[in-house]
């Protein structure tokens, strides 16, 4: 529950209204694959129909003033995804070079 709490407080107080304006912005479609907000989709998973809603990603850091890009779910977890790994290639790079250094001794 805490750990949640600290997420939240990354977020400005004005959070609902700046998502809503990107998504009104990109008139409510997913700026990466121009899927339209409430598109009704099949579960790849489940099987079963939803509406797909669209989300308030940030670009970037978490701040005052964020950068906001409308995705959709999909997207979304695709661009996460890739951010993380990049995150831990770059992280593995370095422990690399840590060990190079350290057997070099």
């Amino acid at each position: 529950m805490a750990k949640k709490r600290r997420k939240r407080r990354r977020y400005p107080k004005n959070w609902k209204q700046l998502a809503f304006a990107c998504k009104e912005r990109t008139g409510w479609q997913c700026e990466e694959c121009h899927e339209e907000h409430f598109t009704e989709k099949v579960s790849q998973r489940t099987g079963l129909v939803y509406r797909m809603r669209l989300h308030a990603a940030h670009v970037g850091r978490y701040t005052k003033h964020p950068m906001l890009k409308a995705l959709c779910p999909t997207c979304h977890g695709r661009r996460d995804w890739q951010l993380r790994k990049s995150e831990a290639e770059g992280t593995l790079e370095k422990l690399k070079h840590q060990f190079l250094l350290a057997s070099r001794k």
